[in-house]
């Protein structure tokens, strides 16, 4: 699904070719400058503006109909730019129903305005509004979207999916450089729709070997600056990554659920320019019954979601591509399995060897995702201690991991630093990057007591995978997993304070992979979070 094309211009370049005009704002009274007839309505209706509405047009406003969307108050304490993300979302899905193809949007007022300026907060002394104009286009682009499944079903009944044509946008600034701004925004997007794109299907649809045919056509080998490597063969899986060969031993006995690993590589076109090596690993289970200690209840449902972390990390590599940074090496690894209940499923109470020699008491199935990743993070540390490199390394996590998240932070997705990447603020930069960019994070924190409970409690085991209960039922249900992760690759050994450091930083978007909230009996949306987090924090600032 291509994305709409994007125009930049000015108020004295308008013209009739628009069909529809979207103005977004946050105090009504701004609308009147706009649109006088306004004046009128605010008078006689109390209620007028706090949603989005329809209007006729009137002279001075290039179009045939105006769609009005509030942003809602910036000014409280707990206010940030998913205001603009909000309004341009229900705005453009309702510029969809309405019909329009080609819209202009403007803005009635902003948040650099000076009536407005020192009236919000801010997390970093900065301008916590400086990305809002990127981030009410995302929010247009993201309600013209639909997933694949969706499109699939499109082309099924011969008819075209609803979306714009063009977007036309009225800055209200001077944009420095359009081509670089609408490059970003591209890159981001296409990112979004790729994470988007594996993570919202049915289990089916996007299999493990389906997966890999989707990236393999979206990463085409002669024109692409990202190197794809695909591993398919179950006993090189079963020697390579024995923790996640546990996991989908019960899926080995129906061919389309066998599992793939997917590494992804990006290399600086210019060495000189690399300030640092950036490791990701994608927790990728197309679908989770929670194997042995199944899932029930219900609990079940929503599993082909569990894919998410992969789908994210795919997704982060088609914005690289797009924007080929100087100063960063990317390389990544995606675990694409599924957890199935079968004959030959892993079990509670087995010990495994995982990569790095360290025997693994399995305490729970359900606990899959750090056995999943586990195997790839250790091939990233021997790959980081192997290659010596000058510049600092950095390894990511990053999966929907445990419902402990969305217990301690419900939407938000949550980071976690080891010594090193506390070190060099990898948290605090994904933070502030998600806070500006609508993708927001919730920084947690590793403790002693996360290391502390996965010890062994025999000689036949090094470690302890988890207990009996799920992680919303236990203490500290989101960060011990990340100390498990540690001690079973060896990062442990990493430390800041030891010869070799190495930066560790665990992402959970168990909260933020999708909507915390669905319509009616349906499944949420999934969001594509923490493409333009991560974008930020890592691609465009340097």
């Amino acid at each position: 699904m291509s994305l709409p094309t994007l125009n930049f211009i000015n108020h004295q370049d308008l013209n009739s070719t628009f069909d529809g005009a979207i103005i977004l704002f946050t105090d009504k009274n701004a609308l009147v400058d706009l649109m006088p007839s306004t004046k009128k309505w605010i008078e006689l209706d109390a209620d007028f503006g706090n949603s989005v509405q329809l209007l006729l047009p009137e002279d001075g406003v290039p179009s045939q109909r105006v769609i009005i969307s509030p942003t809602g108050s910036l000014h409280n304490d707990f206010d940030d730019v998913r205001r603009y993300k909000d309004a341009a979302f229900a705005a453009g899905q309702r510029a969809l129903k309405a019909g329009f193809t080609s819209p202009v949007i403007y803005f009635a007022d902003t948040p650099t305005s000076t009536e407005q300026q020192g009236l919000h907060w801010s997390f970093n002394n900065s301008d916590d509004y400086e990305e809002y104009l990127s981030v009410t286009v995302l929010g247009f682009l993201e309600a013209t979207f639909e997933p694949i499944d969706a499109r699939a079903h499109y082309n099924k009944i011969q008819q075209p999916a609803p979306t714009f044509s063009s977007l036309s946008i009225v800055p209200s600034y001077q944009i420095k450089d359009e081509d670089d701004f609408a490059n970003k925004i591209v890159a981001i997007e296409a990112g979004r729709r790729m994470a988007v794109d594996i993570g919202s299907p049915d289990p089916e649809m996007m299999s493990p070997e389906n997966i890999v045919r989707y990236i393999q056509e979206h990463f085409q080998e002669d024109s692409s600056c990202i190197q794809i490597k695909v591993i398919e063969n179950i006993e090189t899986i079963k020697k390579e990554y024995p923790l996640a060969h546990a996991v989908t031993r019960a899926s080995i006995a129906v061919p389309r659920h066998h599992p793939r690993f997917v590494t992804f590589e990006y290399r600086s076109p210019d060495q000189s320019k690399v300030k640092e090596n950036l490791y990701f690993v994608g927790k990728g289970v197309t679908y989770d019954t929670g194997g042995a200690d199944i899932k029930c209840s219900g609990n079940m449902r929503g599993m082909s979601r569990d894919k998410c972390g992969a789908a994210a990390v795919a997704g982060f590599f088609k914005t690289i591509e797009h924007l080929k940074p100087l100063h960063v090496n990317v390389t990544a690894g995606i675990a694409l399995v599924r957890n199935s209940v079968g004959p030959d499923m892993y079990v509670s109470d087995e010990v495994i060897y995982s990569r790095n020699g360290t025997r693994v008491l399995v305490g729970n199935t359900d606990a899959e995702g750090r056995m999943v990743m586990t195997d790839l993070l250790c091939e990233f540390k021997e790959r980081v201690l192997a290659e010596a490199s000058s510049k600092p390394s950095f390894l990511f996590t990053v999966a929907t991991l445990t419902g402990h998240a969305i217990r301690a932070y419900n939407g938000y997705g949550i980071v976690m630093d080891n010594g090193f990447a506390r070190k060099h603020k990898i948290s605090q930069r994904i933070y502030d990057a998600g806070h500006i960019m609508a993708d927001p994070f919730e920084i947690s924190t590793f403790r002693r007591e996360d290391v502390a409970c996965v010890q062994p409690g025999r000689s036949s085991e090094d470690i302890v995978q988890a207990n009996d209960k799920p992680s919303t039922m236990t203490n500290r249900g989101h960060q011990y997993p990340a100390g498990f992760m540690l001690i079973a690759s060896g990062l442990d050994k990493h430390g800041i304070n030891t010869e070799s450091p190495i930066g560790y930083t665990h992402v959970d978007i168990a909260g933020s992979a999708e909507l915390m909230s669905a319509i009616g009996w349906s499944l949420p949306r999934v969001t594509g979070s923490p493409v333009a987090a991560f974008t930020d924090a890592f691609l465009t600032r340097q």
